[in-house]
């Protein structure tokens, strides 16, 4: 065989794994997201399957119908701007030097807020007890996916 022959055959394998992995991991991510706002009892939970409506969707059931939501128990942002955090997450990268730093703080205060209020839901606990887990979630969204799949919510 020929050596570009070879090259092309283990890239080829190499892009299959990981198109594999990506797409295990959405599914994942989706069931595990679904499941969740079921238990939450939000009624579009379909929404975990479609990117970004995900990120809408868990706003919306971590505002849980309030006009303004509070981050860090102190810092009140309106519910309406608080379900789009996410389009500041897409734009932010697009900043020169300081886009991308500014990007992951917005994903983990936002999307941790997120989770530490729906754990905090789930769970029956208080937000100052999910504040750990729920921004280290937001940093790692591993860490939401095995805990609602691993939990035993019960779907309303």
């Amino acid at each position: 065989m020929d050596d570009i022959t070879v090259l092309f055959a283990v890239l080829g394998a190499y892009i299959a794994v990981i198109l594999v992995i990506a797409i295990v991991v959405y599914v994942l991510s989706s069931l595990a997201h679904m499941k969740a706002l079921k238990a939450l009892g939000y009624d579009k939970a379909w929404m975990a399957w479609i990117p970004f409506a995900q990120q809408y969707a868990l706003a919306d059931a971590a505002a849980d119908n309030q006009e303004s939501v509070h981050l860090f128990g102190s810092v009140s942002v309106p519910a309406v701007l608080y379900k789009f955090w996410w389009v500041l997450w897409i734009v932010l990268p697009f900043v020169p030097v300081i886009g991308s730093l500014a990007s992951t703080v917005v994903l983990v205060v936002f999307l941790g807020n997120c989770y530490v209020k729906i754990y905090a839901r789930l769970d029956g606990t208080t937000e100052q007890e999910q504040q750990v887990i729920g921004y280290l979630s937001g940093f790692l969204s591993i860490i939401a996916i095995v805990k609602f799949l691993a939990g035993k919510y019960n779907t309303k």
